[in-house]
């Protein structure tokens, strides 16, 4: 094989090293600036099955919020709030790990969350970390249900309807919408705590339901074929907080639905790759917030 010449190796050394700049310089973006580079995204979801009533309805999804990550930034949750109130929406919904380790991370952000406004309220299912498994808790079985379920408590406090395997009608006796929510079940950890059927009580069987559940493994494992349901919004991956076109790492580790919208048969997911993080960085899979948009 014949050896590059003096001026190949030459290009060849400066392109590595153009590259190898470039790339410190992005890991530096993404953990300087990357992780406060809160966008708004929108996105259409069409159904025939959506009520007249509903057409246009304008839902706006935040997920994955990890308020610990924002400590040294109260700004920019209040940078948050903003942005999902200047949509105008109809509903928010909230689709979990609002925390990292315990509830106490709430405390210091519960009255900018709470200035969260739509027309029918903000309702939220809980994520992972919600169940303080993760933190200094986790080895104290009691302690960690006293935790849950004072994060629940204070989620009520702030004007959102936190949604434990249940559901709630929005609309009239003629025309009307369920949002149904699941407590956290996936493919990893130990909680299996989902209970779709308990979540589904009540709910007319001609009404458009949305499902809020935080891993969309459920919808696959548990929705997907075997429900109904036309519409699922989950959370969870992050994007792998790494993103290059339609690449991302949490290919690897969540699966196939790891961000955006997937259609299969009469059914939808759509993934938020949310806002915070365990760690704060992000480069490609920007923080973001949904605006989605339900169409007839």
């Amino acid at each position: 094989m014949k050896k590059p010449s003096s001026f190949g190796r030459k290009v060849l050394k400066a392109a590595g090293l153009i590259l190898a700049v470039i790339i410190i310089a992005s890991v530096f973006y993404g953990f300087t600036s990357g992780w406060k580079r809160l966008v708004v995204k929108e996105q259409i979801i069409s159904d025939s099955r959506l009520q007249a009533e509903f057409d246009n309805f304008k839902i706006v999804q935040i997920s994955d919020l990890h308020l610990n990550s924002f400590n040294k930034c109260p700004q920019c949750v209040s940078r948050i709030v903003d942005s999902v109130n200047a949509q105008n929406p109809d509903l928010i919904v909230f689709t979990g790990d609002l925390v990292s380790r315990q509830s106490e991370e709430l405390a210091p952000f519960a009255d900018i969350l709470s200035r969260l406004k739509a027309r029918y309220g903000v309702i939220s299912v809980l994520g992972n970390h919600d169940y303080a498994i993760y933190g200094p808790l986790r080895k104290n079985p009691s302690s960690v249900v006293k935790d849950k379920n004072k994060l629940v408590e204070m989620e009520r406090s702030m004007g959102w309807q936190v949604l434990l395997n249940e559901s709630i009608i929005i609309g009239d006796s003629i025309s009307n919408l369920a949002i149904a929510g699941v407590e956290n079940e996936g493919k990893l950890g130990r909680l299996h705590l989902a209970d779709l059927d308990k979540a589904m009580e009540g709910v007319p069987s001609d009404c458009f339901t949305i499902l809020l559940s935080h891993d969309p493994w459920f919808w696959r494992h548990k929705v997907l074929g075997k429900t109904t349901i036309p519409l699922t919004l989950s959370g969870h991956t992050h994007g792998g907080h790494f993103r290059i076109g339609k690449f991302s790492f949490a290919r690897w580790m969540v699966g196939p639905y790891w961000g955006g919208l997937y259609k299969e048969g009469n059914q939808q997911l759509f993934v938020s790759t949310g806002i915070g993080g365990m760690i704060r960085f992000r480069l490609g899979a920007w923080p973001e917030i949904d605006v989605i948009t339900l169409k007839r």
